[in-house]
């Protein structure tokens, strides 16, 4: 299964950190093998950066990080490109979450080579990927690049990252033509005191609740994003209960996972059925 992670604003709206918590939670809660990576060359932080840091100790956050840079995502990706066989990911990978979830590095600097490279293979690499792992999640660049877009139209499932007071469906569907059954909502730092609270949001737009989750406004995550520690927060708040501090995002986090999971598990099922 196929889920990735987007925004069709020019005002940061949180995609990389939506992607690196759901798909972290997700590899910790459901203790499942799953991919991850970006599909640019990362602005201010990587998702690695975000997660854990670009630190190399054998032990870091208390769970074990595992560094091949000797064995570059880019063999694999020549690999790919020459038509040969990929006998494994996690080689080169680094592997957090108790070793469930795989994050693809960036190796390039130059985003447009990256993109016009990555092109070449993208349905080869999503092809393998999609059959090693229960589920691949991608960090997406803006529409208009050429992986974007072929990302966009293989995925399962499109999450849009949005900002309560920025967003208009109508605006939206004008600029841009996609499978309205895959695209789900998140709402990104929400703002109880904004004018445009969630049931507006949801009337305004025209949008079914069930379509709709949100991350709230959360100063130590967005202190974890800095500092690279969002395993260690995520790991520690894993199983928080209501009442306890961090429960609203962490039960939004669960939300999507979940959903993420019931999906994943339709899915299955009917390739099994075919």
């Amino acid at each position: 299964m196929l889920v990735s992670f987007w925004s069709s604003s020019d005002i940061r709206t949180g995609v990389t950190t939506n992607a690196a918590c759901i798909s972290y939670f997700y590899a910790r809660r459901y203790k499942r093998k799953v991919a991850l990576f970006e599909n640019h060359v990362p602005a201010r932080q990587s998702l690695e950066d975000i997660l854990i840091g670009k630190k190399q100790p054998s032990f870091l956050f208390e769970e074990p990080v595992y560094y091949n840079k000797s064995n570059s995502v880019n063999y694999v990706y020549g690999l790919l490109k020459s038509g040969m066989e990929v006998s494994d990911f996690s080689e080169v990978s680094i592997h957090m979450a108790d070793g469930k979830l795989h994050y693809l590095p960036v190796s390039s600097p130059n985003h447009d080579l990256f993109d016009y490279e990555l092109n070449k293979i993208i349905d080869k690499l999503l092809d393998e990927l999609t059959a090693r792992y229960e589920v691949v999640f991608v960090d997406l660049k803006r529409l208009n690049t050429l992986t974007t877009k072929r990302i966009v139209e293989r995925s399962d499932c499109i999450f849009l990252n949005c900002l309560q007071d920025e967003f208009r469906m109508n605006d939206f569907l004008k600029n841009y033509s996609l499978d309205v059954e895959k695209l789900f909502f998140v709402i990104s730092k929400l703002n109880d005191n904004s004018n445009t609270g969630f049931d507006n949001f949801l009337m305004e737009n025209g949008i079914e609740d069930s379509r709709v989750s949100y991350i709230p406004r959360n100063e130590v995550i967005e202190s974890a994003c800095r500092n690279g520690s969002l395993s260690s927060f995520l790991s520690k708040n894993l199983w928080v209960v209501r009442g306890e501090k961090n429960f609203e995002l962490i039960s939004q986090i669960r939300k999507m996972t979940s959903f993420i999971k019931n999906r994943a598990a339709k899915s299955k099922g009917r390739e099994e059925a075919i």
